[in-house]
């Protein structure tokens, strides 16, 4: 990537390469909470939600900004306990920025993003697979 000078990378980090110091080290620009469930708990994971719920949270130690969501029971509490600045989002719940009027095709999704007192339109093309 160095060679290829590319500027920007999106990648996920995953608790468990969280949890064993995978990325340690690293600084991100944002770090984003997605969701919290049960999917993760196993002998070879995470044996109790709050190991892995501790795991998730290590991203806000790292990163600049942090977006978190709200429609997650557990987004509230990454805000409470981040340490960086964060910003929440949302569909259902109240967040800094909320998607409404949602349509996903095959080939695209799009929606209104409230900001502040302004709503804005996103259209994102969906890629096809090969």
């Amino acid at each position: 990537m160095v060679k290829n000078q590319v500027e920007y990378v999106v990648m996920e980090v995953s608790s468990q390469s969280l949890k064993l110091d995978r990325v340690y080290g690293l600084n991100f620009d944002i770090g984003i909470f997605t969701n919290f469930s049960e999917d993760h708990i196993s002998p070879k994971e995470h044996p109790d939600m709050d190991d892995y719920f501790n795991s998730k949270l290590k991203l806000f130690d790292m990163c600049k900004m942090g977006f978190a969501n709200t429609d997650d029971i557990m987004g509230n509490k990454v805000v409470k306990l981040a340490k960086c600045d964060m910003k929440t989002y949302g569909i259902d719940n109240q967040a800094d920025l909320i998607a409404k009027d949602i349509t996903i095709t095959n080939t695209y999704a799009d929606f209104k993003v409230k900001l502040g007192n302004k709503n804005e339109r996103v259209k994102v093309k969906i890629p096809r697979q090969i």
